[in-house]
């Protein structure tokens, strides 16, 4: 065997919705008591998610909500069931487990370290932020991208997924014999679509990308990869429990 061929396996997780049971960003934004200004609103449509929220959190920084009540109400977000242990079993069984999500690091860090769960992760892509003086929180995009029009211009799972794997390969002398990738949104769908015939991909039920893959079936948004449908980590630990026994 060659250190080109040195086998391992990846699991890949997008957070929101998916490890968490709730949105970081729309259960931070709750904190805010007074009216959004419509300006603020209109710029989803116009500039995109990620520059919204960063005039969420100058909402937040103006109405004095602290940096410790904002990483106290993400410590607070559950788990969707089971998927402490679902992350921790797969650890166990050898994988390689990384993060893409379109929250941004410190919510990720914030949740991960208070659930003993951190170190686990290989890496975490997502939206750079940091709290900067006086306990405002600024955010800014991952990377900018318009060549994927299944992704946010900030953010493209499959490219970071696609990249990560080739990336190890190269430098690490790893190749991933398996990969499986978790999520819920339709942002999901770009990484799903670029797994292989012997990857899983995972969504979660009552969400938008199962909705996708359904209406889909037999078109160009097919995916060559097994597809599981999963309600909590229980339920989806079991449907992968082959992949646990190898």
């Amino acid at each position: 065997m060659t250190a080109l061929t040195q086998p391992k396996r990846l699991a890949a997780f997008d957070f929101d919705n998916t490890v968490i049971f709730g949105n970081t960003d729309t259960v931070v934004r709750d904190l805010i008591k007074c009216k959004i200004p419509p300006e603020v609103q209109e710029l989803i449509k116009t500039e995109g998610w990620t520059r919204y929220m960063e005039e969420i959190f100058r909402i937040l920084h103006t109405n004095k909500i602290t940096k410790e009540k904002i990483l106290q109400t993400i410590r607070e977000i559950p788990e969707v069931p089971g998927f402490v242990k679902l992350i921790k079993t797969l650890h166990k069984a050898n994988f390689d487990l990384i993060i893409i999500s379109d929250s941004n690091s410190e919510f990720i860090r914030e949740w991960t370290q208070s659930h003993g769960i951190s170190e686990i992760f290989t890496q975490i892509f997502t939206n750079p932020a940091n709290f900067v003086d006086n306990d405002l929180l600024t955010i800014k995009p991952f990377h900018h991208q318009t060549t994927c029009k299944l992704s946010a211009e900030n953010l493209c799972k499959g490219k970071i997924l696609s990249n990560f794997i080739a990336k190890r390969e190269v430098a690490d002398f790893i190749k991933y014999e398996n990969v499986i990738y978790v999520g819920d949104g339709t942002n999901d769908i770009c990484p799903v679509m670029r797994l292989r015939e012997k990857d899983v991909g995972c969504a979660r039920k009552g969400y938008g990308m199962k909705r996708i893959l359904e209406k889909n079936k037999n078109s160009k948004l097919s995916p060559k990869s097994r597809i599981i449908y999963w309600e909590n980590g229980f339920d989806l630990m079991e449907q992968l429990r082959e992949y646990l026994n190898q």
